[in-house]
């Protein structure tokens, strides 16, 4: 229930006979009216009126707050009396009570709207398209709810100078522009926030653009269509500009738009023929079916991937705000109706994870227009703790790590795949790349570090991963991009060549047979990242570079040497202490 406090003012009696109009409030039925002096001395009686004219004291009605249901129209003021002084009368106040039927929200799914149920005024739903208790209130464009949009409301031909006329007369109106107010204003019912708004809060009049969108999503283009649709319209009438009488009540639905065109506005009208959006002068008393207001037109976009934060057992994943979003979801998998919502954060941090692994999460923007698309985001854990020991070989006099890099243990045998460890591409850090099940991207990098555990790809000349090439990049402990433990460094061509010419055969035998135990790791290509040769090649990195190509160990079952590949290529590294 709500409630009304009338705080009025005290006139002399001389003085309230010049009064030539009354304020008012506007209330709803069975609401609570509070009426209340400020301040005053002596003995207080509150009176009702009808008419302003003719006025009776309310019984028991001597205190204040008087408190009281709304019950109908009238006319208040207080008398005040002390000792045997003439009495004083208050200011009046005219109340005028509304029906204000409750009512419920109805969503169209074809626009995506959502309305009242009712028309304003209405005390019930329609229930067929000439339900008389369905039509509801006639408002004239612009106007506030302030009595004249009841249907047998008073009529006056005097226009108003002012938005809020101070009465609940139906204003008329039979000469250009046809409009109850002069001169007129343009900006009445434009928004939740408009100037004489009409509806209950979070509604507001629709716009012509989102009528004619109703419309157009009725099964017929008629008042059988009209009342067919979610919103169920009725054939409410109108009222006349001209001398405020109704007009084809049971036949036509006129209905206003926030919309107005030149000294006119915009409404929808239809019967059982035919639907349209026409004009009409702002004077006509025509119904009004209000929208929930959207502050959105559309949903976000999707978010754009920001740097992550990986370590053994954890990733923070980062991505950037989008313009329009409210909020944020992140999932492991790719579906939106069960991620967790991260409110308007833009980073979530997940750990119990495996070291040396790729993940790939999800997160989408949302807004009350709906959900973006999802962003995958990709990230690797870093590597594993990489334990090692070091093996010397006496031939060449020269000190290496035990295992590949990303190896889990010393290889068992030539086709060990613990002992293969990840696939770097030539001169790139261990950021996630080298992992075996990476992602990919063809995006060539113009750095030296990518930002992302990507492979990428290239299947055009010089094909590398970076634009422009950069041969600095893997020579020494202190290279840019070493990627060996500290002390440690990529072999030169010709150190690895030494170490091939001593094993005990030119194969990929002597390479397992010889003190770093080489298993036949594979490759991955550069033009897409796909495995090839795991089992059956072994590819090891070196520090030189060739032209546009880097030197790599090459050897197989029946052959062994150095050769040139394209640095886009994925091969396994064996450090060589420095």
């Amino acid at each position: 229930m709500r409630r009304i406090n009338l705080f009025l003012i005290i006139f002399g009696f001389l003085q309230l006979l010049a009064i030539k109009g009354f304020s008012q409030s506007t209330i709803c039925l069975n609401d609570t009216i509070y009426l209340e002096l400020p301040t005053f001395r002596g003995d207080i009686q509150w009176q009702e009126s009808p008419d302003s004219l003719s006025w009776t004291d309310i019984s028991g009605a001597n205190f204040q707050p008087f408190a009281f249901p709304a019950s109908e129209t009238k006319f208040y003021r207080a008398v005040i009396t002390e000792g045997s002084c003439n009495p004083i009368f208050s200011e009046g106040r005219k109340i005028v009570v509304l029906s204000c039927s409750t009512f419920q929200e109805v969503f169209n799914p074809v626009t995506g709207k959502t309305w009242m149920d009712r028309n304003l005024g209405a005390t019930q739903v329609a229930t067929s398209s000439t339900d008389a208790d369905s039509y509801g209130d006639l408002y004239q464009w612009g106007r506030a709810d302030d009595g004249h949009q009841l249907r047998t409301s008073g009529t006056t031909s005097t226009l108003s100078g002012s938005d809020s006329p101070g009465h609940s007369d139906f204003i008329t109106s039979g000469t250009s522009p046809y409009d109850w107010r002069s001169p007129q204003n343009d900006n009445l019912w434009q928004g939740v926030s408009g100037t004489n708004n009409p509806c209950p809060a979070g509604f507001r009049l629709p716009t012509e653009a989102e009528w004619e969108a109703e419309r157009t999503s009725w099964s017929s283009n008629n008042a059988a269509g009209a009342f067919g649709s979610p919103l169920k319209l009725p054939l409410a009438g109108y009222r006349s500009n001209g001398d405020g009488s109704l007009g084809d009540v049971g036949s036509f639905g006129y209905y206003w738009l926030s919309t107005v065109s030149d000294t006119l506005s915009r409404g929808l009208f239809f019967n059982s023929s035919d639907a349209e959006v026409g004009y009409g002068g702002r004077a006509l008393g025509l119904s009004v079916r209000c929208l929930k207001d959207d502050p959105c037109t559309q949903a976000p976009s999707a978010p754009t991937e920001s740097t992550h934060t990986p370590s053994e057992i954890q990733i923070i994943w980062n991505w950037n705000s989008v313009s329009g979003a409210t909020g944020y979801k992140w999932n492991t998998v790719n579906n939106y109706s069960t991620a967790t919502d991260m409110g308007t954060s833009t980073t979530k941090t997940e750990g119990s994870l495996t070291c040396n692994t790729v993940y790939m999460r999800y997160v989408w923007a949302y807004n009350a227009c709906g959900n973006s698309t999802a962003l995958t985001l990709t990230q690797s854990t870093s590597v594993c703790p990489f334990t090692f020991q070091e093996v010397l070989n006496p031939t060449t006099g020269a000190t290496w790590l035990d295992r590949n890099l990303g190896a889990t243990q010393v290889a068992t045998s030539s086709t060990d795949a613990s002992a293969y460890g990840d696939l770097y591409q030539w001169g790139r850090l261990a950021d996630g790349h080298q992992i075996r099940t990476s992602g990919t991207t063809a995006t060539l990098c113009a750095g030296d570090v990518p930002g992302h555990g990507n492979f990428i790809t290239n299947g055009s000349s010089p094909y590398d991963w970076r634009s422009p090439q950069n041969d600095n990049l893997w020579q020494g402990v202190s290279g840019t991009n070493n990627p060996c433990p500290a002390g440690f460094r990529l072999p030169t061509a010709a150190e690895w060549d030494a170490e091939r010419t001593s094993w005990s055969s030119n194969n990929a035998a002597g390479a397992f047979a010889s003190p770093l135990k080489l298993p036949l790791a594979g490759h991955r290509y550069s033009s897409d990242g796909s495995l090839f040769d795991v089992g059956s090649i072994g590819g090891y990195w070196s520090s030189t570079v060739s032209s546009t190509d880097a030197r790599s160990l090459y050897f197989s079952s029946s052959n062994a040497y150095m050769s040139n590949f394209y640095r886009a290529y994925g091969h396994a590294v064996r450090c060589y202490k420095d």
